[in-house]
């Protein structure tokens, strides 16, 4: 019971709120809602009418929120690669997006399938086996995930969306969540104080790479998601070298503190175990857990990448496309330099954490 008290879970909770009272951005996103005329609602597909074509099916929905809860509506569903193709049948729950203050002219988008309730499952599954294969020290994980997920929510998003440095401001919550998660996992001692730097230095370094190599590579973010951003109605003016180095020390966060993390609590077990062991010798047995730690720590990150850009990599394999033309690609590009950067500060973060463990006895 040494590593969890109800404390910790009180820490926590103030630390939510004091997070909450200091963020200036929470107030003024709800100000900024630019689809005064649209509402999202669900609603029950009741039955599925016969098409009028090969691409186009007429289904009647009952609403079950909203201004028109309890309303039918036939809408029709477009069966076409260009939309969201779904299949649908009696029963299904959906998102409707209902468009136009005129009840006569509304326009009707069957826009998703509703998922939240089986995701939520998931969510509690997932908390469920923490607790019983971590135990208290899954409670203590839990509590760290809240936290780094209320950060990034409260702090991050809205100071991006509101025109704040994202360099500044991706460098604060980096060290709030780095800072307060390491300390409600493990409490105050001489490995959450080492863990905490090897993290800072890991991800710097990864931060300054990318920031080096975004602006040699000639990187704008040209694509989808950037077009999107420059849409958005706070009218924001972006530099997206700068978003692009928040994503990559975002990332490589949680990485960074598992890596500094797991050779500062090794270390510690050895001071422990050999109180009279020497400085270098402790160095030498840090660095050797390191280098266990490191192969598998950059595959997750650069597997992690890879995964988000497989559709894209089969495309190009299914059509024979030219190794030249595909590194060249700006969002290609971007994804090899997420994830190389991001390894580059969890291999780093290595020596700076047996260092720092190390010349603290």
């Amino acid at each position: 019971m040494k590593s969890f008290s109800f404390s910790k879970i009180i820490f926590t909770i103030l630390l939510f709120f004091i997070i909450f009272l200091l963020s200036p951005f929470h107030i003024n996103m709800s100000k900024n809602n630019s689809f005064t005329n649209e509402e999202f609602n669900k609603a029950v597909i009741k039955e599925v009418l016969n098409s009028d074509s090969s691409d186009i099916e007429k289904v009647k929905v009952i609403v079950k929120d909203g201004v028109y809860k309890g309303r039918e509506f036939i809408v029709d569903n477009t069966l076409s690669l260009n939309n969201n193709l779904l299949s649908l049948k009696k029963n299904d729950r959906v998102l409707l997006l209902i468009q136009g203050s005129d009840e006569e002219n509304l326009n009707i988008t069957i826009y998703q399938y509703i998922r939240q309730k089986k995701l939520l499952f998931l969510v509690f599954f997932f908390i469920l086996l923490v607790l019983i294969v971590g135990g208290i020290k899954g409670v203590n994980a839990l509590l760290s995930v809240a936290f780094t997920i209320y950060v990034i929510s409260t702090l991050l998003l809205p100071g991006l969306i509101s025109g704040y440095n994202p360099i500044t401001l991706t460098i604060i919550c980096s060290l709030i969540i780095a800072f307060f998660s390491l300390i409600i996992q493990n409490g105050v001692s001489k490995k959450t104080l080492a863990s905490f730097i090897g993290t800072l230095g890991g991800v710097t370094i990864a931060g300054i790479v990318t920031a080096i190599m975004s602006k040699s590579l000639q990187i704008s973010i040209n694509v989808e998601e950037g077009i999107q951003l420059l849409r958005i109605p706070q009218k924001i003016s972006f530099n997206f070298q700068s978003i692009l180095f928040s994503s990559v020390v975002i990332g490589a966060l949680g990485a960074n503190i598992d890596m500094s993390m797991s050779v500062a609590t090794a270390m510690n077990e050895i001071k422990e175990s050999n109180k009279d062991i020497t400085r270098q010798a402790l160095i030498n047995c840090g660095m050797n857990v390191g280098r266990d730690v490191i192969g598998t720590m950059s595959n997750t990150l650069i597997l992690a990448y890879a995964g988000s850009s497989l559709v894209s990599l089969m495309i190009f394999m299914a059509h024979n496309v030219d190794f030249t033309y595909i590194i060249n690609l700006e969002d290609i590009s971007i994804e090899v330099l997420r994830s190389l950067a991001g390894s580059i500060g969890v291999i780093l973060s290595v020596p700076l954490t047996v260092f720092t463990r190390a010349f603290m006895d």
